[in-house]
């Protein structure tokens, strides 16, 4: 007979949960797979006008929902201008990238496989100010199959 695990709700006040910053932008997780039964991680995050992630591609599923601001989201060719309750799915090994237009924005990113927190997490660690430091940035991006393309 097989026994299931009962896992808790999460409850989370603004503000909650755990914290960390990647190039400027400053993350909070509200919840992760093993919240989630192995299904998705979701990140707050908060940024600044000018970031962003030049266009990439990745192994994991991303969706953004934007809260507060706008930022344009490109996919291929395409760019959109994302405002407050707008929002974007993109599929795994998609080409996007993103870059904040308004002087702050706030949004959702949720992430699945639940491992994909891994890469974010890392980041965290090795990527926790603006500046960029690609000789410890590069075994991550490698790590998690994360690809700039120019």
């Amino acid at each position: 007979m097989q026994t299931s695990t009962i896992r808790k709700p999460i409850i989370l006040t603004p503000g909650e949960g755990n914290q960390f910053s990647i190039l400027g932008g400053h993350f909070t997780t509200k919840a992760t797979g093993e919240d989630t039964n192995g299904a998705w991680t979701v990140y707050e995050i908060t940024d600044t006008q000018g970031n962003g992630p030049p266009l990439h591609t990745h192994p994991w599923e991303e969706a953004f929902y934007i809260l507060e601001g706008e930022m344009d989201i490109r996919i291929g060719i395409q760019t959109i201008l994302a405002s407050a309750g707008s929002f974007v799915h993109i599929p795994h090994n998609v080409p996007h990238g993103f870059n904040i237009r308004s002087t702050t924005a706030k949004f959702l990113v949720l992430v699945s496989p639940k491992d994909a927190k891994k890469f974010y997490e890392e980041m965290g660690e090795v990527a926790d100010s603006p500046a960029l430091n690609m000789e410890k940035v590069e075994p991550v991006l490698k790590k998690h199959g994360l690809q700039f393309l120019n």
